[in-house]
């Protein structure tokens, strides 16, 4: 991540496998920088961050390569929840 400027991660549950784990994870951002969300409370914006950042008078403007170096969406699924339940018994839901 850049040394300068903002940075944020936004990151899906679970936060790792065990406590030990998830402390971890916590102790690489400062609180500020993580952003930890539903992937469903988040999957309409990111469907929609090309629409924001090009019909949008106050991000086109700022939203662009002289203000951010890059973005990075990070979808690890490829299927649904059928078949989940031994995830979910392990790691527990939100």
């Amino acid at each position: 991540m850049s040394q300068i400027g903002w940075n944020c991660i936004i990151m899906e549950k679970p936060f790792g496998r065990n406590l030990q784990s998830s402390n971890h994870i916590s102790s690489l951002f400062h609180e500020d920088q993580i952003c930890r969300i539903d992937h469903y409370m988040g999957k309409e914006m990111a469907q929609n961050l090309m629409v924001l950042r090009f019909a949008n008078r106050i991000f086109g403007p700022i939203w662009n390569c002289d203000n951010m170096s890059y973005v990075i969406l990070t979808f690890k699924e490829s299927f649904g929840t059928e078949g989940c339940w031994g995830y979910f018994n392990d790691f527990g839901i939100l």
